[in-house]
C-alpha cells in the first residue's frame, strides 16, 4: 500500500498532466511491430494506465479511439473526481477512472492490451515499483505492450536540480 502521508500529500497539492504522444497505443504498437509483437489493433484496444492522474492522457486516447476500451487508476480521488469531470463533460463512454492504489488493482479487472506507467515508477517506494511489474505481469494480454518510464540521467537532470532546490526551499514546511 502507498505510504498514507505521501498519498495525502499528492491529493492536496494537484499534479498537473498532459497527453504524452510517446505512449500513446498507436505509437506502442508500431514500436512493437518493429520488434516483431503482433499487438492488438489499436482501434479495439483495452488499455490500462497507472498513475493517470486526472485522466488527461488518457482521455483524448478515449476520444480518438470510440472502439477501445480505457481504464485509469491514480491513488489520488481529487485528480480522479477532476478526470470524471472531464469525461462527463466529453460525453466518453470508453473510459473510466477509478481511485485505487496500484497494489490493490482486483484480478478481476481482467487483461490489457497496453499498460502504461509514465512516471509512476520513478517516484514510488521499492515495494510499489515490485508490486507495479507484478502488475503488468498478471494484467497483460498475451502480445500486450506495457511501457514503464523511468526518469534517468542525463535527460532528467535538468529537473531534478529543479527538484532538489524546491525540496530545500520547502524542508521547513510540515504541509504541502
Amino acid at each position: 500500500m502507498i505510504d498514507q502521508s505521501a498519498a495525502d500529500a499528492y491529493d492536496q497539492v494537484f499534479y498537473p498532466s498532459a497527453a504524452e504522444p510517446s505512449i500513446h497505443p498507436d505509437r506502442l504498437a508500431t514500436v512493437a511491430t518493429l520488434f516483431g509483437v503482433r499487438p492488438a489493433p489499436v482501434d479495439q484496444c483495452r488499455v490500462l494506465e497507472l498513475g493517470c492522474a486526472d485522466g488527461a492522457n488518457l482521455l483524448p486516447m478515449a476520444y480518438a479511439l470510440p472502439h477501445g476500451t480505457f481504464f485509469g487508476i491514480d491513488a489520488s480521488p481529487r485528480q480522479i473526481a477532476a478526470g470524471q469531470a472531464q469525461i462527463a463533460a466529453l460525453g466518453l463512454k470508453n473510459v473510466r477512472l477509478q481511485a485505487l492504489d496500484l497494489q490493490e488493482l482486483p484480478a478481476s479487472s481482467g487483461e490489457f492490451d497496453y499498460i502504461i506507467a509514465h512516471g509512476v515508477y520513478s517516484w514510488v517506494a521499492p515495494a510499489v515499483q515490485e508490486a507495479l511489474l507484478a502488475l503488468c505481469g498478471r494484467h497483460l494480454a498475451a502480445n500486450g505492450v506495457a511501457v514503464v518510464s523511468y526518469n534517468v540521467l542525463p535527460g532528467w537532470h535538468q529537473r531534478g536540480v529543479a527538484r532538489d532546490l524546491l525540496r530545500f526551499h520547502t524542508r521547513q514546511f510540515a504541509e504541502p
